[in-house]
């Protein structure tokens, strides 16, 4: 069997298995009629079908009602529940473990809310690794090193530690700008140039409109260094194209690009060199490298596409716990065989109850209504309650007849494992674990 590994970016998921991508999924979201398309489907019908778009459900991952919400979709965790499926279904038969890469910015309730997704999907998680760390994993680096990512809402970067261990020290959204707003402001420079040149408008019909944001994503990513940049779209059996000057594409960035400048310099010590390692995602920014060549002491390294994938799938036997737990590995060891520092959960593993797609904390006690309707809900006269012991999650019953674990009747002096599913009223939920906060 084999390993998937899921690099989690809304600018786009990456899936590999056995080190080969399969796909690469942008995080939008287009409801037609009552079809939700997710992904790459979704991003070729962005402009066809406005009207209800969603592209902030990775960023935003949680539980809150949305305002234009449908019986279909109720939130961002279901519209996420839908892309992951998508992605994982076609590969399910042939993977045994999944490695999930995750953003630095994922917290504790992130990670659970996105844990309890992947378990819904049917998804056989055995680790999740920092996305930083694993992108700086196997490469000679200085002891101050620096990741810039993009995402389709902002711009993160990350501190690491070099010292013999890969240590993940901050991480910081710079910019709540992102990949979504350039992409538009390219578009809408594009357009302006062809009407000034040939008086076609692309964005006066939703077909060339829809093509010219096809095409953008990989042109901005394939600019050479030159002054000015042909771009094409075909109309009515026509081909039209017009010359974009490099200056113009700049006007998109100009705002951004000092703040990005002045952050990296705030994250170095006077006179220590540092690496800046440059996601893939950043590949083609006009006047970009440039900016950054402004910071002394800096070397910069370009991350190719699959770096982090592929570096997941090499450490894979310290990233997947071999007693089952699922850490969050947020150091690694600069060695191949080193074994990487995780976020430890507790000696029994269990940590939080999975409702559907919903994880609650157990804590030290958690006493759980018999009404599931509306999910996991504190209650004064619960159905049952789960506690720790001793490091060990038990369980305490009101009455015994209502509740079976595993299908078998309640044992109270028995603790509960990871897996573990309570059944309650014709509802299930199971014992897992969520990694703690870095």
């Amino acid at each position: 069997m084999s390993i998937a590994v899921f690099n989690i970016n809304d600018a786009g998921i990456q899936l590999t298995v056995d080190n080969e991508l399969v796909r690469t999924s942008p995080g939008i979201a287009v409801l037609n009629n009552n079809s939700l398309l997710t992904g790459e489907e979704a991003s070729k019908n962005v402009k066809l079908l406005p009207r209800w778009t969603n592209n902030r459900f990775w960023s935003q991952l949680n539980n809150n009602p949305l305002p234009n919400s449908t019986e279909q979709v109720r939130h961002h965790a279901d519209i996420a529940f839908a892309h992951l499926e998508d992605l994982w279904l076609p590969v399910s038969k042939e993977v045994s473990d999944v490695i999930l890469i995750v953003p630095g910015y994922y917290h504790n309730t992130d990670l659970g809310l996105l844990l309890g997704i992947a378990h819904e999907c049917g998804m056989p998680v055995k680790g999740i690794v920092d996305q930083s760390v694993i992108a700086a994993s196997n490469l000679p680096l200085r002891s101050n090193i620096i990741h810039l990512d993009v995402h389709l809402h902002s711009f993160t970067l990350t501190q690491i530690s070099n010292q013999g261990v890969l240590s993940r020290k901050n991480v910081k959204t710079i910019l709540e700008t992102g990949l979504s707003t350039l992409l538009d402001r390219w578009a809408n420079i594009i357009a302006s140039q062809f009407i000034q040149t040939t008086r076609f408008d692309p964005m006066h019909n939703a077909d060339t409109e829809q093509q010219l944001f096809d095409l953008l994503p990989d042109w901005i990513r394939n600019l050479q260094d030159s002054n000015t940049h042909s771009f094409s779209v075909k109309a009515a059996g026509t081909e039209h194209s017009v010359a974009i000057s490099q200056e113009s594409l700049l006007k998109a960035c100009t705002p951004l690009y000092p703040q990005i400048v002045q952050a990296i310099r705030s994250e170095i010590v006077a006179n220590e060199p540092a690496s800046l390692l440059l996601s893939h995602r950043l590949q083609g920014f006009p006047g970009l490298k440039e900016s950054l060549k402004l910071v002394a002491n800096l070397e910069i390294i370009d991350l190719p596409e699959e770096k982090a994938n592929d570096s997941a799938a090499t450490h894979n036997a310290t990233i997947i716990d071999d007693g089952g737990t699922v850490s969050h590995v947020v150091q690694l060891g600069t060695g191949e065989l080193a074994t990487p520092t995780k976020q430890e959960t507790s000696t029994t593993g269990v940590t939080h109850i999975l409702w559907r797609h919903q994880a609650t904390a157990i804590g030290k006690a958690l006493p759980i209504d018999a009404d599931l309707s509306a999910g996991p809900r504190f209650s004064h006269d619960p159905a049952f309650t789960l506690y720790a012991r001793n490091d060990e999650i038990m369980i305490e019953c009101g009455a015994t007849d209502m509740i079976k674990i595993n299908g078998a009747a309640v044992d109270p002096e028995r603790p509960l494992k990871l897996g573990d599913q309570i059944e309650l009223a014709g509802d299930q939920l199971t014992l897992i674990s969520v990694p703690r906060d870095g």
